[in-house]
């Protein structure tokens, strides 16, 4: 080959292995755009039974159509708390079986209508009004894309077979013995290290034995170090992230590596069953997958590669991940061994993941209510201490320097939560979507304003331990209920917001809020008016007082802020307090009306 003919083939495969690599990226965020619902609800359904957990992992990856999307995801869904470390091993082992769907799509033998599927979703895409159907036009043109890349890559690679030197150096790698096996898992998990792509590396893999450059044995092996190759994705994603989130990526090190060390050991015969299998399928279904002329291939051709190196991938994965779902348990012991957390008490800040250039927005939003989930828990945290803090009879500096900690953390994490919801809104959004990230900050920004009060009632009982002061008899049991009061409030809204994103009137626990805000005001205007008869009557020392005075006032702050909770999960909370006194007023005339005798 002259060196025009090396240009040639260069800038040929390269161009097809970028045409493949947008497909698939435009491919996965359609689908993930098409089917956010169903993914938010796929979350949902995430228990502790490990087979649910998998079944999850294959759904989700077939959506996105990557694994290393979906791995990328589940880090930051563990670090947001929304799945346990078992939950998210076996999501993982799905997304393992969910990621062989890329190599069927591969191998179907309709790369020569490439560009009539691109044409197909141009008229949606360009033409049409609904989101839907403009999403629908990018699916096609997605697919048409990833075909006409294949096309590319496999003509590119034509040439090579008139080069010597190119089948001298193949022949090192042909997989006929152990030790070019291994040196082909080798070159397969390295090249994956590097792309940072199993589907990039499978795309090749496939390309290169439809030119008939490589054989089965060859490309098998390959596609076996592909696999973990994959792994590193999720490993770099989990770097600085929860323990949970490291011992999740060695799990999918751990059963990669292991799968693929037994496989090898097994390769002949594996390799053997897998031919077996596809030269045993019908001849209609074979021909879909037939290499035929579009691959270029001469004389001696494997016509059914395609379709033997997708099945053979499928077999490895399947075959490992139900190997390894009645051990899950053990493995999560195993890793959780491995990465012990030291008795080291876990930061109290997020750890938003994801990189937003894969993940759709629908997606982030999911992951971001999974900080303010974290967030809560932080927020509770600060109000247990406040409250244990002020019922002191002597003062505890530690437990005060705790509270101003608490204060720090939130206000970094609706620092994190702001800039990154902001940078998710920059992305095309729905108008709920939208309307949900603006939800999202503004509630952070209430939850990180009433940890700021509960730091301000910190310092006012501190001022107390300090000047020596005590509240009256009447006082402190007024301050305790209203206390007690503001607690039960704060408790049952936090709980509502980070778990129902959509409430209408007739909501029993919207109402039931609705009833503690106004009851909770009312006793705090009789709490005022009976300081103030105490400050007339002498019974209260005056800076006692005004101590007390600003402690109520921070009371009432953090109710306020709570109320504005609700208002940013539901809106038109005004709206609704009015019409439940209006429903109430109109059941109490009725109940007085007498019937006529």
């Amino acid at each position: 080959m002259s060196g025009s003919d090396w240009f040639t083939l260069a800038y040929t495969v390269l161009g097809g292995l970028g045409i493949f690599l947008f497909g698939m990226k435009l491919l996965s965020e359609s689908l993930q755009t098409l089917a956010s619902d169903f993914i938010r609800k796929l979350i949902g359904w995430l228990t502790n039974n490990r087979v649910v957990a998998m079944g999850v992992g294959v759904l989700l990856t077939v959506i996105v159509q990557s694994s290393s999307v979906t791995t990328v995801m589940l880090v930051g869904f563990i670090n947001a708390g929304l799945m346990t470390l078992t939950q998210a091993v076996g999501v993982v082992l799905g997304a393992n079986i969910g990621t062989t769907i890329t190599g069927w799509i591969i191998a179907i033998k309709i790369g020569k209508y490439g560009l009539l599927l691109v044409g197909a979703g141009f008229v949606p895409f360009f033409f049409l009004k609904s989101v839907r159907w403009k999403n629908l036009g990018k699916v096609l043109i997605a697919l048409g894309m990833i075909f006409l890349g294949l096309s590319f890559m496999s003509g590119g690679f034509k040439p090579l077979s008139k080069t010597d030197d190119f089948h001298s150096m193949l022949h090192f790698f042909d997989a006929n013995n152990i030790f070019s096996v291994l040196a082909c898992v080798g070159i397969g998990c390295l090249l994956t290290f590097i792309v940072q792509s199993s589907s990039a590396m499978l795309a090749i893999t496939m390309s290169l034995a439809a030119a008939g450059q490589i054989d089965y044995h060859t490309a098998a092996a390959l596609v076996l170090g592909e696999n973990i190759g994959t792994t590193i994705t999720m490993h770099l994603a989990a770097i600085g992230g929860t323990i949970d989130a490291k011992r999740a990526s060695y799990a999918h090190i751990m059963f990669n590596v292991i799968g693929v060390s037994v496989m090898v050991i097994l390769f002949p015969w594996y390799v053997n069953v897998v031919e077996y299998v596809v030269e045993s399928v019908p001849g209609a279904v074979s021909s879909l997958f037939s290499v035929g002329s579009e691959g270029g291939g001469g004389d001696g051709l494997d016509q059914l590669v395609m379709m033997k190196i997708a099945a053979g991938h499928s077999m490895f994965n399947i075959t490992n991940n139900l190997f390894f779902l009645p051990l899950l348990p053990l493995l999560v012991r195993l890793v959780t061994w491995m990465k012990p957390d030291k008795g080291r008490k876990s930061k109290k800040r997020l750890k938003l993941a994801g990189d937003l250039g894969k993940v759709s927005p629908e997606l982030a939003l999911e992951e971001a209510e999974g900080e303010l989930r974290l967030m809560r828990d932080v927020v509770l945290d600060a109000w247990d201490e406040t409250c244990t803090y002020v019922r002191l009879q002597a003062d505890k500096p530690d437990l005060f320097a705790h509270i101003n900690h608490l204060e720090n953390v939130t206000d970094n994490i609706q620092m994190e939560m702001t800039l990154f919801i902001t940078e998710v809104m920059q992305l095309p959004l729905s108008a709920e979507s939208s309307k949900r990230g603006y939800s999202l900050i503004r509630l952070s920004d209430e939850l990180e304003s009433i940890v700021d009060y509960c730091e301000n009632l910190a310092k006012y009982r501190a001022r107390l331990f300090r000047d020596n002061l005590k509240f009256s008899e009447d006082a402190q049991r007024d301050f305790d209920e209203l206390t007690k009061m503001t607690g039960e409030f704060l408790r049952a809204s936090a709980e509502f917001v980070v778990e129902r994103q959509e409430a209408d009137m007739e909501d029993e626990s919207v109402r039931n809020l609705i009833k503690l805000s106004d009851a909770m005001g009312e006793r705090a205007d009789e709490v005022r008016d009976g300081h103030l008869m105490r400050v007339r009557s002498g019974s209260c020392e005056p800076l006692a007082g005004m101590v007390f005075s600003d402690m109520v006032v921070a009371l009432r702050r953090i109710k306020n802020h709570t109320v504005n909770l609700i208002d940013a999960r539901i809106g038109r909370w005004e709206e609704r307090r009015d019409a439940l006194r209006n429903l109430e007023r109109l059941a109490d005339e009725s109940s007085e009306i007498q019937p006529v005798s």
